[in-house]
């Protein structure tokens, strides 16, 4: 590549880093609908249309900030599964560093929130969301096929699947209630609840088969 290319290119990266971070403290200050793209530019120190440029709009700001911080979530629950620990340990650590994340700043996780409201209504935003929370999802999916053979358990179809859902399930829904009420949800309620589960399916064939196929209970008789 050119010098003159690659100058272009690092400079166009930290234009846009900078962007990306003066819209986190933006957003973090106005909320969502709140925020304008004016005073996006001018906390970076660019014009509007720079924001423009890289983004378009404050929807697809908001949808990169929200892209890059869950990058950086999965890259860490990555580095905390610890397949030295007994399978059902596993959790705890990623789990208890996502609950510490929001409680110290809780600022990126209201904007999830935000965002989560407004894709509702816009179909576009609602599947670059479903998008971006799949990647999660798929590996927490990895972590289950990883645990499960490590147990010597062969899963049903689409069990390590189902369990990522309820996992990230319990990592937004927890939160959301601890933010609102913290006393009644100790931060450690996250990993124990993915332990116990855990325990659960590798100890029962019955629990790994309804975890596969949940309408099995919905089935007069099926629970017996």
């Amino acid at each position: 590549m050119p010098r003159g290319d690659f100058d272009r290119s690092a400079r166009k990266a930290e234009t846009r880093a900078r962007l990306l971070q003066a819209a986190a403290r933006v957003y973090a200050r106005r909320g969502f609908n709140g925020a304008t793209l004016d005073e996006v530019a001018a906390e970076a120190g660019f014009t509007k249309g720079a924001v423009y440029g890289h983004f378009g709009s404050k929807e697809n700001l908001l949808l990169a900030l929200m892209e890059e911080h869950l990058a950086r979530q999965i890259a860490e629950q990555i580095a905390l599964f610890d397949r030295e620990r007994t399978t059902w340990e596993r959790p705890l650590a990623g789990s208890a560093r996502w609950m510490e994340l929001v409680e110290e700043d809780p600022d990126p996780f209201r904007l999830f929130v935000e965002l989560w409201i407004y894709a509702q209504r816009d179909e576009r935003l609602r599947r670059r969301l479903a998008d971006g929370l799949d990647a999660l999802r798929t590996t927490f999916a990895r972590f289950g096929a990883t645990s499960a053979a490590d147990a010597g358990i062969e899963p049903a179809p689409h069990a390590t699947e189902q369990f990522a859902t309820v996992m990230l399930a319990l990592g937004v829904g927890l939160p959301m209630l601890r933010l609102i009420d913290p006393d009644t949800v100790p931060a450690s309620l996250l990993g124990a609840v993915l332990s116990v589960l855990i325990s659960a399916t590798e100890s029962s064939s019955r629990a790994r088969e309804l975890l596969a196929d949940p309408e099995k209970l919905s089935t007069p008789g099926s629970a017996a």
